[in-house]
């Protein structure tokens, strides 16, 4: 009876550790940037080179603003000179 028990146990284990190890992957896969703060000046939009969104799983909506040198910066999308970079941007792409 005690050699019965053994296996039993170690399967179990077995399939606890794996279950665990499946959850925890799942939750690694989240976005890869997300904005906590946002800058507070007017960036220049003449020297924003690019912008995107973050992903709708981060806790704050952001607009990241990519410079031309290379730097980025997150926005608040609700700014009217955030909204302004945009539809400046969108202007062009569109011309």
């Amino acid at each position: 009876m005690m050699r019965m028990k053994k296996p039993v146990i170690l399967v179990t284990c077995v399939l606890l550790l794996s279950t665990l190890t499946v959850l925890a992957s799942e939750n690694t896969y989240g976005p890869a940037v997300c904005c906590f703060q946002f800058i507070e000046k007017k960036l220049s939009k003449n020297r924003v080179l690019t912008y995107r969104y973050t992903n709708k799983q981060c806790p704050k909506k952001a607009v990241i603003f990519t410079m031309k040198n290379g730097k980025e910066f997150c926005a608040n999308p609700a700014e009217q000179w955030v909204k302004d970079i945009i539809s400046g941007k969108l202007t062009k792409m569109n011309a």
